[in-house]
């Protein structure tokens, strides 16, 4: 018999019959193809013919709203792991390559500089006769449109905290701020970068400071340590935005006696620069120490 053409006919095949046989050589291709779900053909070689069965209606039944609640809180389960390390990662490789930038520009401004002014090394420019504000200028002249600091508490002069990389400075049992990033001798570039300049007079020194128990707490002593410092150069790669913290947006460096640029912290400027990652743990002024 020839397949059925009709709706009615479709309806009465599938739920009525349950084999339909038709007799040709030519598979029915137009009804297969207009009711794929409704009929399943099969062809027998030996008797040539083609078998047309209703398929189960249990094949094409939707899914329980149980199943669908256990697999919504599968995905929100996995993501939930994995979306903080993703995010996590981002950053890491953000603030890597805004430093790895920040520190290019440097070198190739204390170049540029040196080239320009015939200097065999940086004590040209960390000269112990000047000040910071005169040095942060005739490093500003070797810079497109950087705009130096003229008055306190103006724009981009505002002064700041920095963190150290780790939780370690502490003061009264609360963790504080390690340095304090001066408005004087700052320049602020079109690109966001702050570069501030702290020029000392003289290179070799010995420094004293309080000596603090675990708890940062003063114990009356002093703590004496010798330094070889000209000028200490601070860069910010975001201008004052977060977090402040050295390693991650901030790097400090010493222009030494010989005249030498030195990074304070480079084991931590290579991993912006070696593995594109910065580490830090992230912490807030005040926090109770723990």
């Amino acid at each position: 018999m020839p397949p059925p053409q009709q709706d009615t006919d479709v309806t009465r095949v599938c739920r009525s019959l349950k084999r339909l046989e038709y007799r040709e050589t030519k598979t029915p291709k137009i009804f297969v193809e207009l009711f794929p779900c409704l009929v399943r053909v099969t062809y027998s070689s030996l008797k040539k013919t083609y078998r047309f069965e209703p398929c189960s209606l249990k094949k094409y039944v939707a899914f329980t709203l149980a199943e669908v609640l256990i697999t919504l809180g599968i995905i929100g389960v996995v993501a939930a792991m994995t979306i903080p390390t993703i995010v996590t990662n981002y950053q890491s490789k953000m603030f890597a390559t805004k430093l790895k930038h920040a520190h290019s520009l440097l070198l190739n401004t204390l170049n540029l500089y040196k080239s320009k002014n015939n200097c065999d090394n940086l004590l040209c420019l960390a000269d112990t006769s000047k000040t910071s504000e005169q040095v942060a200028n005739e490093l500003a002249t070797v810079i497109d449109g950087a705009i130096i600091c003229k008055t306190k508490g103006s724009k981009y002069c505002t002064p700041y905290s920095i963190k150290e990389n780790r939780p370690t400075y502490k003061e009264n049992g609360v963790y504080a701020a390690a340095y304090a990033m001066s408005w004087q001798g700052r320049m602020y570039l079109k690109n966001g970068l702050i570069i501030s300049i702290d020029q000392h007079d003289v290179c070799k020194k010995t420094l004293t400071s309080p000596e603090r128990d675990e708890n940062g707490n003063e114990t009356g002593g002093t703590v004496s340590y010798n330094v070889d410092r000209c000028a200490q150069i601070t860069i910010d790669t975001n201008g004052q935005s977060l977090p402040n913290q050295i390693g991650v947006d901030i790097m400090r460096y010493d222009i030494n006696s010989e005249g030498k640029l030195i990074c304070s912290h480079q084991n931590l400027l290579n991993n912006a620069l070696l593995y594109d990652k910065v580490e830090y743990t992230p912490y807030n002024f005040g926090d109770e120490i723990k």
